[in-house]
Parts: C-alpha cells; structure tokens; sequence
C-alpha cells in the first residue's frame, strides 16, 4: 500500500464506504488467501479520499466538513459485479461498480474541497474494491477469475473518516451518515 510522504505534525486521513457483512469477511480472507497481507490490516471498502496527510491540529475542520458534505447526499445502492485490474499501472486487481459509481464519484469531488481542496491526487479518481494487490501475475489473475463471479449490493447509508497508523492500519475517526436515509 502507497502511504505519501508525511511530517511528524500530520496524520494520514481516509475517507471509505464501508462493505456490510457477510461480503466485508468474504473479501478480506479472500485478499489473505491470495497472499495480500494488507487484507489483514485493511478491511475491504470502497475508497472516497486516499490516505492523504493532513495536520494533525486541523482534524475538528476535517470532520466539519465531512459532516456537511454529508449533508449534501442521499443513500445510495452500491452493486459490486465484474473485476478490472490497473495493471500494468498498478499490481491491483478489483471489484467493478456496477452500481453505485457515479455516486461515490460525486461524493469524492465533494469531499475534495475544502481543506482538501489543494491535495494533489497521485491517479484519477476510479470506484473500486480491492481484491489483490502487490501478489503476483498468477494470483491477479485467480483474483480477476474469483471476482467475474461475486457480486454483492446493498444501500449505502454514509461513509467514515479513518486514520491510518505508520503499519497501513486503518482505525475509525468518525462516521458521517447521509442526510436523508429514504431513497
């Protein structure tokens, strides 16, 4: 996993959907079977804003402006069906969605203004669950074989901001649940 530079002042913030059970489970011993260690430090989701340093001070303005993008969206229905990969870019192997994309991307522009606003992005924005990364070819490629027959949909009520520690663990700050929870 890519951690960007960070100074002794600044903590790395994530913003995810989380992916309900039973398919969160399904997916991270999925991840371990094919040899991605980070499946056991990284619970299956779908990124919104990449580990991105941030002072560490400016967390309170962080969470005040989540909470009010928050409150510029409605639940939405996430399927997850197909897979895709990023190489040769990127050793990933993922989930496609099938549903649901657009929203996340709207949600991702939203939440890069504000304090975000200036963060270069290191790729285009792209919806996704990670399956494999960094394994090798032939794990990719059992990944991209497993992932043509998953598929998994549910509603999606909010996101979370989570911190990332120097090992790649991900712990929850704050969740942020959409302003309206009717479709």
């Amino acid at each position: 996993m890519f951690l960007p530079q960070r100074s002794p002042d600044q903590d790395w913030f994530g913003v995810v959907i989380a992916i309900p059970e039973p398919w969160v489970t399904q997916l991270t011993e999925l991840r371990l079977r094919l040899g991605d260690l980070h499946g056991s430090r990284v619970p299956a989701h779908i990124t919104i804003l990449p580990p991105t340093p941030f002072p560490t001070e400016e967390r309170a303005e962080v969470i005040r402006h989540l909470r009010e993008v928050a409150k510029h969206h409605r639940p939405f229905r996430v399927t997850l069906k197909g897979s895709g990969s990023f190489r040769p870019l990127s050793q990933v192997a993922f989930l496609q969605l099938a549903e649901g994309g657009a929203e996340c991307t709207n949600l991702a522009e939203d939440i890069r203004t504000g304090p975000f606003a200036d963060i270069p992005s290191r790729f285009p924005y792209h919806p996704h669950v990670t399956l494999a990364q960094d394994v090798d070819d032939p794990a990719l490629d059992l990944a991209l074989d497993i992932g043509d027959t998953f598929e998994a949909t549910w509603l999606v009520p909010g996101f979370r901001l989570d911190r990332v520690d120097a090992n790649a663990m991900y712990s929850t700050m704050a969740l942020f649940d959409f302003e309206s929870a009717s479709l």
